[in-house]
């Protein structure tokens, strides 16, 4: 839809005077134009200027006007102007005013055959013409077909080459999206013929007719296996459409029909019209546009169309600060509530088997934020942090260890939050599922979305926010959705102050008291671990509240000013390459965050694209499209994350665990650390030093336990099973490992274990010490899960370990808290 546009967007580019915005991609962004004197609406995209100053990509940008231009037929949208020599390149096309076939079928849900078969008919026509200039598309998805009233559009242009043309890809990354690409894809990029767009055009057809992707989800690499051998899933659809798709999805391209012969199988019996939700969707695009092209100006920030249409807003310079543009801001009154965490498990194995056939998709509420607040005075005798150890604590301890991700905490055992004396019991009011520690508190999203505040020093209660959309927990729809009431993320404690994301917009709060320090429109959570990031005196957080069109943006710590802000993700993306799209990790030098291609790290005061993981094939044959890494830690010089790649098991679906080394900064390829992979198989890294990395195993197969391995040549140094023997029927939760005071820590429903790492790397004589409070095992949940989805009240989560400095403190699912002294 038309957003407006930013205080840094153009209002010129070449001939067009800019209108409104209309998202942005991984190399620049998209905005509604229209040239003087009028005419009709176009689609200007640009180029980032970082990315223009590329000679190499000015070429093939130039390239790309030149296919275009040569390209006319019908169900395209047709390249009219552009230069790829201006100091921001940009080009042209008609502006379809419609959604995405993928935002289609997200709102609409599936076709039938009939309309299947119109929407083929029209892109087959639109291929024709395509391949009738020379041209290779590459990218047919359903995020490049556009649902006009007249019928379908093909776009985007924006890797299409001319066939006789040498390849401007690099070998080491392939072009297209993975659940659309056809085997000539995978095979590389100098191999995909006019027969590949045929392929895809039949996938993005079993995707309309069925909705969902139809090589599956997962891991990238299970994804591109499939495709590879086409084990595509057409059992939904209907059967006489099947056959016809059967012969584009043939594994020797010359076996299939070419793009005109496909639409004259296609057009029998095809729809006249669009189904009537379509229709509706599509009306709305047109109304949507009519407000904007009345304006006679551009939409400006803080306005929808419908807005500035009726001039419901004041003039710009009269909009109060905070509260205003899209949801309302934060209104204060006394009650009570919770907070976030990391990936639910039940035990990993049950948990596992709902989860395995779920997409992990950022969710949005958008609603009104009534927000109260309660707040507990501490007791005039409670000791406060005048202390020279608890003034050393200034960034906060999450789930993943410090700032850095790495799964270890910085500070000492000496280090002790605030008035902190002697062990204590606390409790939540709810389910936790996602927590920060700091100098002053113990703050946690709750299932419900709401969040809680429990004193460091001794679990009194704080301060609780209530977003007010508590109607549904937090959880993943039979369908794979996530969902997360008012999009809340991870809270973050960073000094006095807690940060969070809710209702769409950043929140900065006094972490003793909880009264809102500043507010700014943001995203939303993507998944459970999706938070803000502080580095060098500024605030990161996505701003979009899924992983279409993600952006990450850098904020005034002090005062919410957005700074700048740069694209991570394109607007219309295949479930298997969405992830959590906001910044995971920094060094103090350099923010990290997850693009839908790779992580990549930025200077945080300027938004300078510094480096993006690659160099890695992440389906092991030596052509890849991207790392495969979900996530990243950093330690010292280097950056880590785990991949996973396709071993020689025969059902195809077997994968074995890997760990890349990225240089810290540029993330230029380091290889792999070295690693037994059959210590490793079915884990995850879950910390890592200077001296150790620790794994944390768990599958069907493979009993659960802790690995804890040597940096310098991956031999094991310790084993460690997990949870116990327990009744039938009970579960003992184990919570992740983290590293802290040359430690290692974890605990279960009963337990804190600890195991010292000795200077020369080796372990010593791991200790166990009894929690008291601590909750026990707990009935494993019989819920019935694949059929109603996962949701996580009714789960059992795995504690959090949160170790600050000489303190540990673990919460349990039940909101029961416990605080103990580190043991020596």
């Amino acid at each position: 839809m038309l957003g407006p546009l930013r205080e840094d967007s153009p209002r010129r580019i070449g001939p067009y005077g800019i209108r409104a915005r209309l998202g942005a991609g991984g190399m620049g962004e998209v905005f509604l134009g229209t040239r003087d004197g009028g005419g009709e609406p176009v689609a200007v995209k640009t180029v980032r200027r970082d990315v223009a100053q590329d000679p190499g990509f000015r070429n093939r940008f130039r390239r790309e006007i030149t296919v275009a231009r040569s390209v006319a037929g019908p169900h395209l949208a047709l390249l009219l102007d552009g230069d790829a020599d201006a100091e921001v390149p940009w080009l042209a096309t008609g502006y379809v005013a419609g959604p995405t076939l993928s935002a289609a079928v997200r709102r609409a849900g599936a076709m039938d055959e009939a309309e299947v078969r119109m929407l083929g008919a029209g892109l087959a026509r639109a291929l024709a013409a395509v391949h009738a200039a020379g041209i290779v598309h590459r990218d047919v998805k359903p995020g490049n077909v556009m649902l006009a009233s007249d019928g379908p559009r093909l776009i985007d242009f924006g890797i299409a080459r001319d066939a006789g043309a040498t390849p401007l890809t690099t070998t080491s990354r392939m072009v297209g999206s993975p659940a659309f690409m056809s085997p000539e894809h995978v095979a590389g990029s100098g191999r995909v013929v006019p027969a590949s767009d045929v392929f895809c055009l039949a996938s993005v057809l079993c995707y309309a007719a069925t909705g969902r992707d139809p090589f599956g989800d997962g891991p990238v690499a299970a994804v591109l296996y499939r495709v590879k051998y086409v084990e595509a899933d057409l059992d939904d659809v209907p059967e006489a459409l099947r056959a016809v798709l059967e012969d584009c999805l043939a594994v020797d391209p010359a076996s299939r029909p070419t793009a005109a012969e496909l639409a004259q199988r296609l057009a029998p019996d095809a729809a006249a019209r669009w189904p009537e939700p379509v229709e509706q969707h599509i009306a709305e695009y047109e109304r949507e546009l009519a407000r904007v092209m009345a304006l006679g100006g551009p939409l400006l920030p803080g306005y929808t169309p419908t807005e500035a249409a009726i001039g419901s807003h004041g003039a710009p310079h009269q909009l109060p600060t905070r509260g205003t543009d899209f949801t309302p801001g934060l209104h204060i009154a006394p009650t009570q509530g919770p907070g976030l965490a990391q990936p639910p498990r039940r035990s990993r194995r049950a948990l596992g088997a709902a989860l395995a056939a779920l997409i992990v998709l950022g969710a949005a509420t958008g609603g009104v934020l009534a927000w109260r607040h309660h707040r507990n005075v501490p007791n005039e005798a409670s000791p406060r942090g005048g202390s020279p150890a608890a003034a050393r604590i200034v960034a906060g301890v999450d789930e993943n260890g410090g700032p850095d991700g790495s799964g270890t905490v910085s500070y000492g055992r000496n280090v002790r939050p605030a008035g902190w004396t002697k062990s204590w019991k606390g409790k939540f009011s709810g389910s936790p599922i996602g927590c920060s520690a700091g100098r002053d508190v113990v703050v946690c999203r709750k299932t419900d979305g709401t969040y809680e505040a429990l004193s460091a020093a001794d679990g009194h209660r704080m301060w609780t926010l209530d977003t007010g959309e508590t109607s549904q927990a937090a959880g993943w729809g039979p369908s794979g959705q996530f969902f997360m009431p008012a999009s809340a993320t991870r809270p973050t404690v960073y000094d006095d102050t807690v940060l969070l994301a809710a209702g769409d917009r950043l929140h900065s709060l006094d972490a003793r008291t909880g009264e809102v320090r500043w507010e700014t429109r943001s995203g939303g959570a993507h998944n459970l671990e999706s938070a803000p990031l502080v580095v060098d005196g500024l605030v990161f957080a996505a701003t979009t509240w899924s992983p279409e069109g993600a952006e990450l943006a850098a904020y005034d710590l002090r005062s919410g000013a957005e700074k700048w802000h740069k694209p991570l993700a394109p607007q219309d993306i295949s479930d298997a390459q969405k992830g959590n799209f906001w910044p995971v990790a920094t060094d103090g030098k350099v923010v990290y965050a997850i693009g839908e291609d790779a992580p990549k790290s930025f200077r945080p005061k300027d938004g300078t694209l510094l480096g993006t993981a690659g160099g890695e094939a992440v389906q092991g044959t030596g052509e890849g499209s991207n790392t495969g890494c979900g996530n990243l830690r950093v330690r010292g010089a280097s950056a880590f994350c785990t991949a996973y790649v396709i071993n020689d098991d025969p059902s195809g679906f077997g994968t074995d665990a890997i760990l890349l080394r990225f240089s810290a900064g540029t993330l230029k390829s380091q290889g792999r650390v070295p690693v037994d992979p059959a210590l490793v198989a079915g884990a995850t890294l879950a910390a890592l030093d200077d001296r150790v990395m620790v794994w944390r195993r768990s599958s069907d197969d493979i009993p659960d336990e802790l690995v804890v391995v040597s940096r310098d040549d991956g031999r094991a140094l310790g084993r460690f099973p997990l949870r116990g023997k327990v009744a039938q029927g009970m579960s003992n939760p184990v919570s992740d490992p983290m590293i802290v005071a040359d430690t290692v820590v974890w605990a279960d429903s009963t337990t804190l274990y600890t195991v010292p790492i000795r200077p020369d790397g080796t372990l010593g004589s791991p200790a166990r010490t009894r929690l008291p409070g601590a909750p026990g095992p707990s009935r494993t949940p019989t819920y019935d899960s694949v059929t109603d989805g996962v949701e996580l009240d009714r789960e059992l989560l795995d504690p959090q370990v949160l170790p600050v400095g000489g303190v540990v403190h673990v919460v349990y699912d039940d909101g029961t808290t416990v605080s103990v002294p580190l043991p020596e």
